[in-house]
C-alpha cells in the first residue's frame, strides 16, 4: 500500500502484479481511503470514453484507479487504454489531432493511474509493440507476495488509519540535497528502476518517490531514512525484471509468468518440492519443470542435494527477503493478519 501511494504522490503509473484473491482490490481499497485529490475509479478507458468527461479532466489533478487491466475486454481496447494514460502521465494532456472524429482536447491534466495486473496480462503488455518506448517508461511494476514467515494475507480490507496531508505543502516542493544524490544507495536505488523505467527516466522517477517518501513523513527533506526505506522495498520492482527475458536482442523484455508464479509460491511457503508445486497449480510434471528452469538457471533457487526440494538462494533471501520480514516486525503492521505493505 505505501508503494501504491507513493506513485500516485509521484503522479506516476503503477500496475500491482499478482494472481486472483491475493490483495490486489485490497490495496486499491486503501488507495482510496487514503485519497488527496479527485479520484476516477475506471473499468475502461478508450477515445470515445474520454470524449465524455474530457471537459472535466483540464485543468484537474486526479488520480485514476483500475481495480484489473483485464476487464478492459478486447485486446485492441487494453492498447487504446494503455496508450490514453501513458500520454496522460507523461505530455499532461491529450491533443486534439489526436483524437480524431471525437474532436476534443484535454489540457494541463496531472494524473497518477494504478490498477491491478494479473501475471499473465503483463506478459501480454510486454508484448505489445510501444512496451519498451511507451509503456516501460510510465508504469512502474510492483510484485505482490507475503514473505515466509509474516502472517498469511486474509481476504479483507486492511483498516487505513486517519494520515495528515498538508494542504500547503507538496511533494515537489520537497528537497533532495547533493548528498543524498551523490550517496551509493541513491545511485543503487536509480540502477533498481532504470530496470524499470530507462536510464533516461530512472533518477527522474527515484527523485519523484523519494520527495513522496519525505512527504508522508510531514518533512520537507529527504533524509536517509527514505533511502533505507525504499531500498527495503526493491525486490518489489525486482521481480519484474528478473523473470523478464529477450526472444531475440532488439526484442524488448517479456515477463515469464509461470516463474513468477512458482517463485512467489515458494517465498512464501519457505522450501516446496514438486510434487506440492504440481498438486497445487494441477499442471504436469513437465510443466513444472518448464517453469522452475529460469530460477534455477539466474540462482534465484536451488534445491537439497538427493531431495526433490526447492528453497530461495540464502544470499538471494538474506539480501532481499530478510529485509522486508525484519521490518514488518519492526513496525508491527500485521496485527490484523493483512499484509499492506504495497
Amino acid at each position: 500500500m505505501v508503494i501504491s501511494k507513493m506513485v500516485d504522490l509521484s503522479d506516476l503509473g503503477l500496475f500491482i502484479v499478482g494472481e486472483r484473491g491475493r490483495g490486489k482490490g485490497a490495496v486499491l481499497n486503501a488507495v482510496k481511503q487514503l485519497r488527496h485529490r479527485k479520484l476516477l475509479d475506471v473499468r475502461a478507458v478508450t477515445p470515445a470514453g474520454l470524449a465524455k468527461i474530457a471537459d472535466e479532466l483540464s485543468g484537474q489533478e486526479i488520480t485514476f484507479i483500475c481495480p484489473d487491466i483485464t476487464g478492459l475486454y478486447t485486446a485492441y481496447i487494453k492498447e487504446a487504454a494503455i496508450n490514453v494514460l501513458a500520454f496522460l502521465i507523461s505530455e499532461h494532456g491529450i491533443p486534439q489531432s489526436w483524437t480524431g472524429r471525437y474532436n476534443y482536447q484535454v489540457t494541463d491534466c496531472t494524473i497518477s493511474f494504478i490498477a491491478g495486473v494479473q501475471p499473465r496480462m503483463l506478459r501480454e503488455l510486454s508484448k505489445l509493440p510501444d512496451w519498451e518506448s511507451m509503456y516501460k517508461d510510465r508504469f512502474l511494476r510492483a510484485c505482490l507476495f507475503y514473505p515466509f514467515g509474516t502472517p498469511k494475507y486474509t481476504a479483507a480490507n486492511p483498516v487505513v488509519g486517519d494520515i495528515y496531508l498538508p494542504t500547503n505543502f507538496k511533494p515537489e516542493n520537497v528537497t533532495i540535497t547533493t548528498n543524498i544524490k551523490e550517496s551509493e544507495s541513491y545511485q543503487r536505488l536509480k540502477t533498481i528502476l532504470m530496470y524499470q523505467t530507462s536510464e533516461g527516466r530512472c533518477g527522474q522517477y527515484l527523485d519523484r518517490l523519494l520527495k513522496a517518501s519525505a512527504f508522508l513523513n510531514q518533512r520537507e527533506l529527504v533524509i536517509k531514512e527514505d533511502l533505507e526505506f525504499f531500498d527495503i522495498l526493491a525486490p518489489y520492482f525486482l521481480i519484474d525484471y528478473w523473470l523478464s527475458e529477450r526472444e531475440a536482442i532488439a526484442a524488448p523484455l517479456r515477463f515469464e509468468p509461470n516463474a513468477y508464479s512458482l517463485l512467489i509460491y515458494i517465498i512464501e511457503r519457505g522450501e516446496v518440492s514438486r510434487k506440492e508445486m504440481r498438486a497445487h497449480f494441477k499442471v504436469s510434471q513437465s510443466t513444472i519443470s518448464r517453469a522452475i528452469e529460469p530460477l534455477k538457471e539466474k540462482h534465484i533457487i536451488i534445491g537439497v542435494y538427493g531431495e526433490d526440494k526447492y528453497h530461495l538462494n540464502p544470499e538471494w533471501y538474506e539480501k532481499y527477503i530478510l529485509p522486508l520480514v525484519e521490518f514488518g516486525k519492526k513496525i508491527d503492521i500485521l496485527k490484523t493478519g493483512v499484509q499492506t505493505t504495497l
